[in-house]
């Protein structure tokens, strides 16, 4: 009897801990939907921002309920990184059960195929809050612990640098730096460069005449993709492929969550040792978060065989840089690392 009551007060202290981190979560979440629907969807201002909506939740409720008691610094961002992770499972589950797109769009409508298409990005959003936030906690950790080792040096007492003050100041310093990292992608001045080319270097045991064949010959999309890959829009068809000729044109559709759509691409540039398609339209998914510029095969003798080099221009359409570029270089260098493997694998085996 004992236990159950004890089991109860315990579960009733415990759920009112979740309020703040719904409220917190439901108004960012809220506010990043109204943000989707402006031109600064792809800017800081979408994916950055609804961390300072935590934070200020956190902050009122401490403020409010709790009583701010020394170190609530650490307390508001801890709650922060935490109603974060919470959204980052919550969108994840949502997305992984929900069907693609264009299968919404054909058996529910279109309604339901946009909140998928919202959920989709959202899971993204709830990546970049997440990691603003783990970032912010631990800067702010590493400040406290920089002060209050400055404060001891200097002869101060026991925990000094750690009074309210100081916790205000922390807070502060975390809200300002989210305010400005969401300005990211607002305005050309406020932007960090978004042009940027991957590649992948392959020897190939055949000679590059049987090489160009290949490059001839569009990559089926059959070919087995790396996990990270299938995450995102995929190459399902390709529609035309006119071969590798000065003007010859490739179009590929693409299929995801997303939607779907074709990335129409054209030979503008053609020499014995390199080929370059340039991305003459992109309607895929894709093209909401990299423009894609062209895509080069560079095809050089090496002893009996050759070395391939696939290439792969882009501008990257979202914000903030610290996040979306590695992102992005990454899956790109996948992608053209696919090609490059597939045309060898082919010309090798001819």
């Amino acid at each position: 009897m004992t236990n159950t009551v004890q089991e109860q007060a315990s579960a009733a202290n415990r759920y009112p801990r979740l309020i703040p981190h719904l409220i917190a979560a439901l108004l960012a979440l809220l506010y990043a939907w109204l943000v989707s629907n402006t031109r600064f969807v792809t800017t800081g201002m979408e994916f950055v921002s609804p961390l300072a909506i935590i934070l200020a939740v956190h902050l009122a409720w401490i403020w409010a309920v709790d009583k701010p008691p020394p170190g609530f610094a650490q307390l508001v961002l801890g709650r922060a990184l935490v109603t974060a992770l919470g959204i980052v499972i919550f969108v994840v589950l949502v997305a992984a059960s929900a069907p693609p797109q264009a299968e919404a769009a054909s058996r529910f409508g279109g309604q339901l195929a946009q909140f998928i298409a919202a959920i989709a990005c959202l899971a993204v959003l709830a990546g970049v809050v997440f990691a603003a936030a783990a970032v912010a906690y631990l800067c702010v950790r590493g400040l406290i612990v920089l002060v209050k080792s400055i404060g001891r040096w200097f002869g101060g007492p026991p925990g000094s640098g750690g009074g309210r003050l100081n916790d205000f100041g922390y807070i502060s310093l975390a809200l300002l730096a989210t305010v400005i990292a969401s300005l990211e992608g607002m305005a050309p001045v406020m932007s960090f460069p978004s042009g940027d080319r991957v590649g992948s270097t392959v020897e190939v045991a055949a000679a590059p005449e049987q090489v160009w064949r290949e490059i001839a010959k569009a990559t089926s999309p059959d070919f087995p993709l790396p996990v990270m890959l299938k995450s995102i829009p995929q190459p399902v068809a390709v529609i035309l492929d006119e071969g590798a000729g000065l003007g010859a044109k490739r179009i590929v559709h693409f299929k995801g969550r997303e939607g779907e759509g074709n990335l129409v691409l054209e030979v503008t540039h053609r020499t014995p040792d390199e080929v370059t398609f340039s991305a003459v339209s992109d309607t895929s998914p894709i093209s909401k978060w990299v423009h894609q510029r062209g895509l080069t095969f560079r095809v050089e003798p090496n002893g009996t065989g050759s070395r391939l080099t696939v290439s792969s221009d882009y501008d990257r359409l979202l914000s903030p840089a610290w996040f979306f570029r590695p992102y992005i270089r990454l899956a790109s260098y996948l992608a053209v690392n696919v090609l490059a493997q597939d045309t060898k694998a082919r010309a090798e085996s001819r």
